[in-house]
């Protein structure tokens, strides 16, 4: 089973979703960089700056849900976006939606000792190929039936 290689897109899809895991995930809690540890103060304790002249009153937030939530928004567009162009390229054909390739193999019969004839097809002509470790060469241009020049064309 062929694995495809890892491309742009697929790289572009793979960064998108650390993004959204960090973007989402949960801060550490402050109390733990301070020398009490969390269980020994009481739960109503706020901790102010040292020289604070008037502690800071918190005041609720929901400026950062809602960005949070935007950067989620977007960022599963992306992730959606990825998947429609893979899966676009995937219908194009072997050439990745850039015209396709024009040199295929089309059949290979091995002969014994890493010898082989190949049939490749080049923009449509046959050609019957030697294959030996050391060479290749071209033992005769091959006809093309019109069924199969039909069958190329569809």
């Amino acid at each position: 089973m062929n694995f495809p290689t890892i491309t742009s897109v697929t790289r572009w899809l793979l960064v998108v979703i650390g993004c959204v895991v960090l973007a989402t995930a949960q801060p550490m809690s402050s109390a733990a960089t301070t020398e009490t540890p969390a269980s020994a103060l009481p739960a109503e304790t706020i901790i102010y700056p040292k020289n604070a002249a008037e502690p800071a009153k918190l005041v609720p937030s929901r400026e950062h849900d809602s960005s949070r939530s935007l950067v989620l928004v977007v960022a599963l567009l992306l992730a959606a976006g990825g998947v429609w162009v893979l899966v676009q390229r995937r219908k194009a054909g072997p050439g990745g939606g850039r015209g396709g390739r024009k040199l295929q193999i089309d059949e290979t019969r091995p002969l014994g000792n890493r010898q082989y004839l190949v049939v490749a097809d080049y923009d449509g002509k046959k050609f019957l190929l030697g294959v030996t470790p050391g060479r290749i060469q071209m033992l005769t241009p091959l006809e093309v039936s019109a069924a199969e020049a039909r069958e190329t064309k569809a």
